[in-house]
């Protein structure tokens, strides 16, 4: 997943709720055709007010270009929701529960398609893609109340449309930007027990305020605060020693960065137009930063942003050190992603150890607490 936290809120009211909230989730964008069917659908034509039911199977074509031609230049229109009895519509050979929006993409190129779900429904297709069915029940516990506190925070904060400046008509998008979900028979028995058996758990400040609940694959052997990876400090983590995802996911790993290459990444982000030497400093994988002289100027350059700027297939996670050679540098790390919040692998292997879902969030989040909120 990727987060950019320039511009994070906190929700500043208590939520309580007695229905299940509903969320939407852009599960593709930019699409030139859509192709829906089902059984006795309803159409719903926004911009012509224009609703059309239809009696048995059914298959409904839209025509993305040339619907969208009309609404250049405007921010994002809903088209069209199309919904049926059964409360299950079919796209791209997926079924999916809920119902479909239809509208106007970002770069007016095509539409976006979104499908509005229950969030404990959405949740049960998450699990399986966040982490694996064939995990321990009790991390996938874990993971479901991870990824409900997370989704709910967008829910609420309409995180994603401030992030535009306008309505966007979406809580979050199904990729790694935020969450992954899939469709209806990604949902297994364990992954629907898990979300049932934590229905409404949600992690929160301790005055009950949300806050994003972030997540990972593997954190190496530490976790990080998130202003340590992102830009601004977070109320309720803390960075956690981890010693127990060693066993599992990519082990440790090792890169060698050209000199001209390093060079030039850092020349970029430090945004420096003048050509100097760089001299890297003594580092050490529990530095969340690099020391380096830029010329004689000395500078502090986050490893997130040099993650960020050469890509995780050199820098695979934010845990790593690098030492300066004849001929380059020597990236040595362990883990996979960012590192904040919750390392599944850790969560797993403590789920092994016979854990409950409790303590595995417990020791990932220690300042945030269990809340049940429907």
């Amino acid at each position: 997943m990727k987060y950019y936290l320039g511009w994070l809120i906190l929700i500043s009211t208590t939520v309580y709720s007695k229905e299940i909230p509903m969320i939407k989730v852009r599960i593709a964008n930019s699409l030139k055709n859509v192709e829906i069917s089902g059984y006795d659908l309803k159409r719903s034509l926004i911009p012509k007010s224009s609703i059309v039911q239809f009696e048995g199977v059914k298959k409904i074509s839209f025509n993305c270009v040339s619907n969208t031609k009309f609404y250049k230049n405007k921010k994002p229109v809903r088209l069209a929701t199309i919904e049926s009895m059964t409360g299950m519509l079919n796209w791209e050979g997926h079924r999916f529960k809920g119902l479909f929006h239809i509208q106007t993409s970002e770069k007016f190129d095509g539409c976006d398609l979104i499908n509005e779900l229950t969030l404990e429904d959405y949740l049960t297709t998450l699990l399986p893609k966040e982490m694996s069915a064939s995990w321990p029940i009790e991390a996938l516990k874990a993971q479901a109340v991870a990824a409900r506190s997370y989704a709910l925070y967008k829910i609420k904060s309409k995180q994603v449309s401030k992030s535009y400046g306008y309505m966007i008509n979406y809580d979050l998008e199904s990729s790694e930007k935020h969450q992954v979900n899939g469709s209806y028979f990604d949902a297994t028995e364990s992954t629907i027990k898990a979300t049932y058996d934590t229905s409404g758990e949600i992690l929160s400040l301790f005055d009950n305020r949300l806050t994003p609940v972030f997540f990972h694959s593997k954190c190496g052997g530490q976790t990080f605060r998130p202003d340590e990876v992102w830009s601004n400090f977070l109320q309720g983590y803390k960075a956690v020693d981890c010693p127990y995802c060693h066993k599992h996911g990519t082990k440790n790993w090792k890169r060698v960065i050209p000199k001209d290459e390093f060079k030039s990444n850092v020349t970029d982000m430090l945004s420096f137009k003048k050509k100097s030497e760089v001299r890297l400093l003594q580092d050490n994988s529990e530095k969340s930063s690099l020391n380096l002289y830029y010329g004689e100027k000395f500078q502090l350059l986050k490893k997130s942003k040099l993650r960020s700027a050469m890509g995780r297939s050199v820098l695979p996670s934010n845990n790593y050190s690098i030492k300066e050679q004849k001929d380059g540098y020597i990236v040595e790390g362990s883990g996979y992603g960012h590192g904040v919040g919750m390392c599944q692998f850790g969560a797993k292997e403590m789920a092994l150890q016979g854990l409950n879902y409790k303590q595995i969030l417990s020791h990932y989040f220690p300042n945030l607490k269990l809340y049940k909120i429907y």
